[in-house]
């Protein structure tokens, strides 16, 4: 028979410093056994699992009255798509080490006296307790249901660049008019976000830069991201005013993508050649544009300095733009081994399929 259906608040030792909460039942069966079944209710927890405060929520329920140090205690997790539902008696030692061992459920319901039912609905559909559940939280942590707040820096500097962009719609028109490629630099120049916002990881951490230096040359522009270690994009464009294959019975690539890679080719040599400077220097840009000072029309993300150790490799990623797509399931797969009979690899891409990867409107 249950004789209690609650939902409990129990103090925390971990980092979070929130006291807890999870679902605790208490029945008493016919050889007058005590039993609490201690539900994990996941996300809606403020703090650590039942498993990892097992100890405390049982010292806690005895202090209160609310069992005794006889009762048997079950750890009980809800059906969790592929985890699945689970129950284990919990022992402890006389150290008040817990012990775990699995219970099927048949075996639990002959010990609880109760029907199936009272352990097929989920504590979330139960609004009874979907009410308690909320009132407790929010008195544990007004803020909890509140998303993250940002740095309000982190927040103006995404609604300077915001302000600042250019609409994916204006560079589909430039690019559905077949521009060259000198109209097209003009254009993503006065928004290197653009960049940023394709090939950032993590998101609004990167410093953007056009024109940017390796050795007696250039790239069109470049992008710094990562952790630890950086990540470089160096992209070389070309226009819109050519397909990316040629529609002969050769369907080679067009002699300007052959062009690009060759740019591309000779930057990674430079870098290749004496890898040390340029790592130093890259690193040495990035301090100078964080810094706030402009260098090579740089654009830092919203998130400001990147998280990146100077004494680490960095990963240097060339990625080719230009061109039309006619065919793309064909041009997809000529890509795909174009791109893989370098070493390294050029990522290439036409300005129909780099555009799909541009998430603004």
């Amino acid at each position: 028979m249950k004789i209690s259906d609650i939902i409990f608040r129990y103090p925390t030792l971990s980092v979070i410093r929130n006291d807890g909460i999870c679902r605790v039942r208490v029945f008493i069966n016919e050889n007058r056994q005590v039993v609490a079944l201690l539900t994990d209710i996941g996300n809606k927890n403020t703090a650590a699992s039942v498993t990892n405060s097992i100890e405390i929520i049982h010292t806690s329920l005895i202090t209160r009255g609310i069992i005794s140090e006889e009762a048997i205690i079950i750890e009980h997790y809800e059906n969790r798509g592929c985890f699945g539902e689970s129950f284990d008696v919990v022992s402890f030692n006389s150290n008040g080490t817990p012990q775990w061992t699995r219970m099927n459920q048949h075996d639990l319901l002959s010990l609880l006296e109760c029907e199936q039912s009272e352990l097929s609905q989920l504590t979330v559909r139960n609004p009874r307790l979907l009410a308690e559940i909320d009132r407790v939280r929010y008195e544990i942590n007004p803020n909890a249901d509140f998303p993250y707040r940002e740095d309000p820096e982190v927040v103006k500097r995404r609604m300077e660049i915001e302000l600042n962009s250019i609409s994916k719609v204006n560079i589909q028109k430039l690019i559905q008019k077949g521009v060259k490629e000198q109209e097209l630099l003009k254009l993503l120049k006065r928004d290197l976000s653009v960049f940023g916002e394709v090939y950032a990881n993590p998101k609004d951490e990167y410093i953007c830069f056009s024109e940017f230096p390796i050795s007696d040359g250039f790239v069109d522009f470049a992008v710094f991201t990562g952790r630890s270690r950086m990540d470089i994009y160096l992209i070389e464009i070309k226009g819109a005013n050519f397909n990316l294959v040629n529609q002969s019975s050769y369907e080679s690539f067009s002699s300007k993508v052959e062009e690009a890679a060759g740019q591309l080719r000779r930057r990674l040599g430079d870098i290749n050649w004496d890898y040390k400077s340029f790592r130093e220097e890259a690193h040495r840009i990035r301090g100078i544009a964080e810094s706030g000072e402009s260098i090579f029309n740089s654009l830092v993300g919203p998130e400001g300095a990147l998280q990146v150790d100077p004494n680490k490799h960095v990963n240097i990623f060339t990625v080719l733009i230009g061109g039309r797509t006619v065919d793309d399931i064909k041009e997809s797969r000529k890509r795909y081994d174009y791109e893989n009979s370098f070493k390294p690899s050029i990522k290439v891409e036409s300005w129909d399929t780099w555009l799909r990867k541009l998430r603004r409107d």
